[in-house]
């Protein structure tokens, strides 16, 4: 019987994205916090991955010193919680989520630009730069 081949390994990527400014930085973070609620109503990802991947204390952290938009602080407060919700009333988990989708899109549009301004969020490599 043969032996199943074990998957290949591929190098590590690094993967940069960058925001030259407060406003750019939170629209960032907006959009990736939707991705992200999405991937969870989805099930594509568990409560505890979006919680220890993006929605902690260290982005909450960030925003707070960098004095970002109060309601996008507050919604990556509660979507910080999403774990505990989980873990203690899992029925009330989707409307915890829509209410930070709620939030997250109206920062969104109180932070939309006019049109594309600024520079590309994809950073080259450090290797790649000359």
């Amino acid at each position: 019987m043969n032996e199943p081949t074990p998957p290949r390994r591929v190098p590590q990527e690094d993967l940069w994205l960058r925001a030259d400014d407060l406003f750019e930085s939170q629209r960032l973070v907006a959009i990736a916090a939707l991705g992200m609620c999405n991937a969870l109503t989805q099930n594509a990802v568990t409560p505890a991955y979006a919680c220890h991947q993006l929605f902690g204390p260290a982005l909450l952290s960030r925003l707070a010193s960098m004095n970002a938009h109060p309601e996008l602080r507050h919604a990556l407060h509660l979507a910080s919680e999403f774990e505990d919700v989980a873990d203690v009333a899992p029925d009330k988990l989707a409307s915890a989520i829509a209410e930070v989708q709620d939030k997250l899109l109206g920062v969104l549009l109180a932070l939309a630009p006019p049109e594309p301004a600024g520079e590309k969020w994809l950073v080259p490599l450090p290797e790649q730069r000359a």
